[in-house]
C-alpha cells in the first residue's frame, strides 16, 4: 500500500492559494510545493505537451495576485493572451519589441540599488516562453538589422544574460519555459542560473542530465501534470502540478478586472 499518495489532478481551490507564495502543486500527502520569492529564477522543461505553459501561467497569475508586476515575452502570441490588459502586466510578442525591452530592463537594472523587499509584491517577473527559441530569434533579429556589426553576441541575448545573472538581487525573477530544456548561449543560460527547475517525466535523458545533473531520473509516469522539482541543493520532489484555465488565471491575477469585464459582456 502506498503510504504517500499523490493526487492525479490539482484544480482551482482558493484555500490552496491563500499562502504567501505561489502554489506550484501538491507533493505526497498533499504537501504544498510553493515558489518562494527568494528562490531565484525558475526553469520549466516538461517536454512537448507536458505542461510547461500551464506551469508558467499558474505561477504568473499568482505572482500578479500578490502584487508583482509581470512582463510576458511570448513570441507565440497566444500562450499568455489571458494576461492581456491586466494591471501591472505587459505582453510582448514581437522580437523587435522584446529586444528593446530587454535592453531597457538591463540598463535600468544597472541604475538601481539592490532590492530590500523579500515578498512577491516587490518583484518584477519576466515570463519567457520557449527560451531557446527567443534566444535564436534575438540573434537572427540582430544579424538582420545590424549586419555591419561584429559583436560576439547579440545585445538582446547579452541583456537577458545580465538579467539572469544579477536580476535576483534587484527584485527580478525570471520564469522561463523551454519544452526541450535546450539552453543555448553562455553559462548564464545553464541550469546554474535557475535556483529551481521543474522537469516532466517524459523529457529525454539528455534534457534530464542537462537540467538536473547528479539527480537520478524518477520512474516514468503517464499521469498528466506529474512533474518533478529540483532545487539548487539537488533535492528532488515529485508533485502534481496545479492546473488553471486561462479564465481562472485571469480571475486570480486581477479579480476586479475580471469581474468588470464579465459585467460589460453581460
Amino acid at each position: 500500500m502506498n503510504r504517500h499518495p499523490l493526487r492525479n489532478d490539482v484544480r482551482l481551490d482558493t484555500t490552496l492559494l491563500s499562502g504567501p507564495d505561489p502554489l506550484i502543486g501538491l507533493a505526497a500527502d498533499d504537501q504544498p510545493v510553493t515558489l518562494d520569492a527568494g528562490q531565484g529564477h525558475l526553469l520549466v522543461a516538461t517536454g512537448a505537451g507536458g505542461g510547461t505553459t500551464s506551469v508558467l501561467r499558474s505561477l504568473a497569475a499568482q505572482a500578479l495576485a500578490r502584487g508583482a508586476r509581470a512582463d510576458f515575452l511570448d513570441l507565440r502570441r497566444a500562450e499568455h493572451a489571458w494576461a492581456h490588459g491586466l494591471p501591472d502586466s505587459r505582453h510582448l510578442a514581437n522580437v523587435a519589441a522584446i529586444h528593446d525591452h530587454l535592453l531597457l530592463t538591463a540598463n535600468a537594472l544597472r541604475e538601481q540599488t539592490p532590492a530590500s523587499g523579500t515578498g512577491w509584491a516587490s518583484r518584477h517577473v519576466l515570463v519567457v516562453e520557449e527560451l531557446s527559441t527567443l534566444v535564436a530569434e534575438l540573434r537572427r533579429y540582430w544579424t538582420r538589422t545590424r549586419p555591419e556589426t561584429q559583436l560576439e553576441e547579440a545585445p538582446g541575448v547579452e541583456a537577458l544574460e545580465l538579467l539572469l545573472q544579477a536580476g535576483r538581487a534587484y527584485g527580478l525573477t525570471v520564469l522561463a519555459g523551454d519544452a526541450g530544456g535546450t539552453l543555448p548561449g553562455s553559462g548564464a543560460h545553464g541550469p546554474s542560473a535557475f535556483g529551481t527547475r521543474i522537469l516532466g517525466g517524459q523529457v529525454s535523458d539528455t534534457t534530464w542530465r542537462r537540467a538536473a545533473a547528479g539527480v537520478q531520473a524518477p520512474a516514468y509516469s503517464e499521469i498528466p501534470g506529474r512533474l518533478h522539482l529540483v532545487a539548487r541543493e539537488i533535492k528532488l520532489t515529485t508533485f502534481q502540478a496545479l492546473y488553471l484555465t486561462p479564465d481562472e488565471a485571469r480571475t486570480i491575477a486581477a479579480p476586479e478586472a475580471a469581474a468588470r469585464a464579465h459585467r460589460e459582456c453581460a
